[in-house]
């Protein structure tokens, strides 16, 4: 298996992880972001300039990287809970690049864990990019 397929096997058995029944990963992917609190405040205000549109798989494209813990922490909200019991820490965060921002969608108790641990990293993540069709 490629680099590129393992990369996507993760992501889709992330997401499963996640989702609502007779949903598939990328619908769970662009609820998950829907729900971002930097996409849409608790109140349902939109904070993105326009509404995010529905992802596609032919709009996506990944890549495997390592993130120091200070490019990570900010991916969180203040809204966010904060557990930091991630029931598998080994597992890379997965982010989803959207026009140049980065928004949090699997991972939050890994971070969590590892800001209250002030482990530096670098650690595994995988950045889902989007792009406009």
């Amino acid at each position: 298996m490629s680099a590129d397929a393992e990369a996507w096997a993760f992501v889709e058995g992330a997401l499963a992880h996640h989702a609502k029944p007779g949903h598939g990963w990328i619908d769970t992917l662009n609820r998950l972001w829907r729900k971002n609190r930097f996409v849409t405040s608790l109140d349902g205000v939109l904070k993105l300039d326009a509404e995010p549109p529905v992802l596609t798989r032919g709009m996506l494209s990944v890549t495997r990287e390592r993130w120091p813990l200070e490019r990570l922490a900010p991916l969180v909200h203040a809204d966010a809970h904060g557990r930091a019991r991630p029931k598998k820490d080994d597992l890379p965060v997965l982010v989803l690049e959207w026009r140049g921002r980065h928004f949090l969608i699997d991972g939050l108790n890994r971070i969590n864990r590892r800001v209250r641990a002030r482990e530096a990293g670098p650690h595994a993540v995988i950045v889902i990019h989007g792009r406009t069709e």
